[in-house]
């Protein structure tokens, strides 16, 4: 028998730890015992566990327990029990050994969950993970969230769906790309151990992003050729890495554009959205046409509609005209929010970057649509 109470469980933020690990688990019933969790009781706490063989999420929590073991239970109808239990009750689980069943108690309401053999239940080789890095929240939360947004979608080329993280010395630098645009993000840590590049999936990469929300700890994260493990306050990451290698993207960032624009990032962002509401949906094109210190936004429509703005900016460098996927832009000034935003152009076809002082350590690179 396991007693655990309701306020340690999955209540209050308690829901939000149900979500967390529910949000790993396989919907997709190919394999029944995905669609469970594992939960294991010790003295003095229990782990619930869910994967969908990609990842692994376990969270420690205290708990009564009179009893040890383990069972697997359907996620979905414990986390949804749990949630619509009343707040002052405690929870208490129950493992009938003659059906098989687990009881969950709380009040006059009494629920019988069947379960499936928890040797049945995968687990996660995070064995033999060799190299060490420690972060802390606001570190790695800024080098995942400068970058996620540039993760690929493309399933035939899977070395772009993800982010690329290594270590030069004490520079450590998260990448993604999806071929159209890039993001690159650094920080500076102490020791100089430099480690070779690894790519965490997308999937990975969008739930430690979730996490992070909620925690100011350090992360400590330890990985293999194959494997990265994340451990994040009570809550353990597994994943496996995406076996290939990622582009040599430094011979893709431009060395010599020296068109340089300056504007700000608010008021230049509610142009572009305004200018592109009529634009194509699907390439959603803004043309910038620079000369002097003044940059005219424009945008046609399907239906010969046109929306133009004048913009006061800061610029060095000849006429220029350039096509840029709104949405690319807007992705990045988003990220940047407030303050001067630098626009390097090329008078060739090369990639435009785009610099911030607010984001001193973050480079994106976008390239340029055909006119």
């Amino acid at each position: 028998m396991s007693e655990i109470k309701k306020k340690i469980l999955i209540f209050i933020p308690s829901y939000n730890v149900g979500k967390k690990i529910y949000s790993v688990v396989e919907r997709r019933n190919t394999i029944p015992i995905l669609s469970n969790i594992k939960i294991n009781a010790i003295e003095g706490g229990l782990t619930l566990t869910a994967t969908d063989l990609i990842m692994e999420l376990s969270e420690s929590l205290p708990a009564k327990v009179s009893s040890p073991g383990g069972v697997t239970i359907s996620s979905q109808l414990f986390f949804e029990i749990i949630r619509k239990a009343p707040d002052h009750y405690d929870i208490t689980l129950k493992v009938d050994e003659k059906s098989g069943s687990v009881f969950v108690l709380f009040g006059e309401s009494k629920f019988s969950l069947p379960t499936l053999p928890i040797d049945d239940f995968p687990v996660m080789d995070a064995d033999k993970l060799d190299v060490m890095l420690e972060l802390k929240s606001d570190e790695l939360k800024n080098l995942i969230n400068n970058c996620k947004f540039c993760m690929g979608l493309d399933e035939s080329r899977q070395y772009l769906n993800g982010i690329y993280l290594h270590k030069n010395e004490d520079q450590v630098t998260t990448v993604a790309t999806d071929g159209h645009r890039l993001s690159k993000s650094m920080i500076t840590q102490g020791d100089k151990n430099s480690f070779e590049g690894i790519i965490v999936p997308k999937k990975t990469v969008i739930e430690i992003s979730k996490i992070l929300d909620d925690c100011a700890d350090k992360i400590s994260i330890s990985f293999s050729k194959t494997r990265i493990k994340f451990v994040i306050g009570n809550l353990i990451v597994v994943s496996k890495l995406v076996n290939a290698s990622f582009p040599d993207y430094e011979s893709v960032i431009p060395k010599d554009n020296d068109q340089i624009m300056v504007v700000d990032c608010k008021s230049f962002s509610q142009t572009i959205d305004r200018v592109s509401t009529i634009s194509d949906e699907k390439f959603r094109t803004v043309k910038f046409s620079i000369s002097g210190n003044n940059c005219v936004v424009s945008s046609f429509g399907n239906d010969k509609s046109v929306g133009t703005e004048n913009v006061d900016v800061e610029f060095s460098g000849s006429e220029i005209s350039i096509n840029f996927n709104a949405r690319y832009i807007l992705d990045v000034l988003n990220i940047i929010k407030s303050g001067k935003v630098k626009f390097y152009f090329s008078q060739k076809t090369a990639p435009t970057i785009l610099e911030s002082d607010a984001l001193k350590n973050s480079l994106f690179l976008i390239m340029q649509m055909r006119a």
